[in-house]
């Protein structure tokens, strides 16, 4: 709003503030408020506040309640507390008493008809709040479930809405398994978050989901104790109920999802174009990529994790998991999400249109680094050993073989699993001191721990990159719980054979 600007500045001037076009109001109009509502801005928390003191200082509490209500949509504004307070205040003065003992002895000193009325009066007051005193105990006893739906319920928490509690912040983190449904989640996070704001009253609970594979016992909830844990997290759940009686669930990082799925369906893509080019054509069945040694093209059927489905089907209906389609000859139509992409736009597009990209493995000679990328996402980055005196040789290879436990010239010489490329392979190692250093015959070393979690996420025909300088993730999306893709419940692969029981490698070691 702007002050009236004029030739010749009337005395008034300095008063006067202009709406928009030709209007304009005196600050001293005893309307002027209520003009600003219906001229300028029905929503002004500032206008509705003031009308609400005005209708307070004349008696008219319904109204006064309504204006400052009204006052309280608008957040962030310098309105909102006072007018909360307000409410609160007007509330609690507008709650009758209930008649205690003062009362009925000031009763009995006036007339025996007046001593019965008020003594009846009483007698019933204390009746009506004895019942509400049962119902409510009967409630909480035999309707557990009722009450916590009347209590709160599941709301999404808009994107860019801020609030800012008057209360401590307590952080929790509770536990899920992977490829928990979303449902399943939200009732979990409900339940806890009540049943933490009832042990800690008078402060803002917030809970941080985590996929870790495992779920605490009891579903208990553990205090935050590492902050790295907050971007590690998938679900956010927040419960005040001094504020809002509704517990907000929001999903963090939505995209990642569809990083995820995209992830899984390269890893299946990688490993039916090479069994095309082993037996000249596609496998006539999904299953065929996941046979016992020398045929495990792959470990398992990853999830999807949009929909949390591993079910594979022949045709696209969009209910979640995987289509293939063994007579398309594109790859990307051969194996894709059976869920329809939603783009930035908000359109629905098809997931067949998901471009083929293999599985890569880089491997940093100058970091001593192996990345694992499946198409555009990065899975992995890993510390690894390399040969001494530039033994390790530069160039393009491609997994020939994945084994676990290979048998070597001596026992344990290639850790619990290798991903063969002829003369050299990727392989565990005891020798942890190796990490970081050049002290093999060629090969690439990791510590067993990190070729167990690396191994199933390399199909047989993923390209391996050796070189110096190739850099880190390059800005792409390191999916810090690739785990994720791990089998669900159809997880087609588990429980396959993958040693080679009868073989001694012969990798430079």
């Amino acid at each position: 709003m702007q002050h009236l600007r004029q030739r010749f500045k009337s005395p008034a001037a300095d008063k006067l503030v202009r709406l928009h076009k030709n209007i304009y109001l005196n600050r001293n109009d005893p309307k002027y408020h209520e003009k600003v509502i219906t001229y300028l801005d029905p929503h002004s928390p500032e206008a509705h506040y003031k009308l609400g003191q005005y209708f307070e200082n004349n008696g008219n509490i319904g109204k006064a309640l309504q204006h400052y209500k009204e006052a309280m949509s608008t957040y962030p504004s310098p309105y909102y507390f006072p007018a909360s307070g307000s409410i609160r205040r007007l509330t609690k003065e507008k709650t009758p008493a209930v008649p205690g003992p003062q009362a009925a002895i000031s009763a009995s000193s006036s007339s025996p008809g007046t001593k019965r009325k008020s003594a009846a009066y009483g007698l019933k007051m204390l009746l009506l709040v004895l019942l509400f005193i049962n119902v409510l105990l009967l409630a909480l006893l035999y309707g557990p479930t009722a009450v916590s739906k009347v209590v709160s319920a599941f709301m999404p928490w808009s994107v860019g809405k801020e609030v800012t509690y008057e209360s401590v912040e307590t952080a929790y983190v509770l536990h899920f398994p992977y490829g928990e449904p979303q449902k399943a989640v939200e009732e979990a996070l409900h339940k806890k978050a009540l049943q933490l704001a009832n042990d800690h009253p008078k402060q803002t609970i917030v809970l941080y989901g985590i996929a870790s594979g495992v779920r605490n016992a009891d579903n208990q909830a553990a205090p935050l104790s590492d902050e790295q844990l907050k971007a590690k997290a998938f679900v956010l759940a927040e419960y005040n109920p001094a504020v809002d009686t509704s517990v907000k669930i929001r999903f963090l990082h939505p995209e990642f999802q569809k990083l995820r799925t995209t992830a899984g369906a390269q890893l299946i893509r990688t490993a039916l174009d090479a069994y095309a080019a082993d037996h000249g054509s596609p496998p006539s069945s999904i299953e065929q990529l996941f046979q016992p040694y020398p045929n495990n093209y792959a470990s398992y059927m990853p999830i999807e994790t949009i929909t949390g489905s591993a079910h594979v089907r022949t045709v696209f209906d969009g209910s979640g998991g995987w289509v293939y389609d063994a007579r398309a000859q594109d790859p990307a139509r051969r194996f894709y999400p059976n869920v329809a992409w939603v783009g930035a736009s908000g359109a629905a597009t098809a997931s067949a249109s998901l471009p083929f990209e293999p599985v890569t493995v880089t491997i940093d000679k100058s970091a001593h680094l192996l990345r694992l990328n499946a198409g555009p996402v990065v899975l992995a980055e890993l510390s690894v050993g390399l040969g001494a005196d530039g033994r390790t040789p530069d160039g393009a290879l491609t997994v020939l073989e994945r084994v676990r436990e290979p048998q070597g010239s001596r026992p344990g010489v290639y850790g619990t699993a290798a991903l063969g490329m002829g003369e050299i392979a990727i392989h565990g190692t005891t020798d942890a001191a190796s990490i970081g250093a050049n002290r093999s015959l060629g090969c690439i070393r990791l510590t067993n721990e990190a070729m167990s979690a690396l191994y199933p996420l390399v199909p047989r025909g993923s390209r391996v990159v050796i070189g110096s300088g190739t850099g880190g993730s390059g800005g792409a999306p390191v999916l810090v719980q690739p785990e994720l893709l791990l089998p669900g419940k159809d997880g087609l692969g588990r429980g396959a054979e993958e040693k080679a029981k009868h073989r001694v490698f012969q990798w430079l070691g």
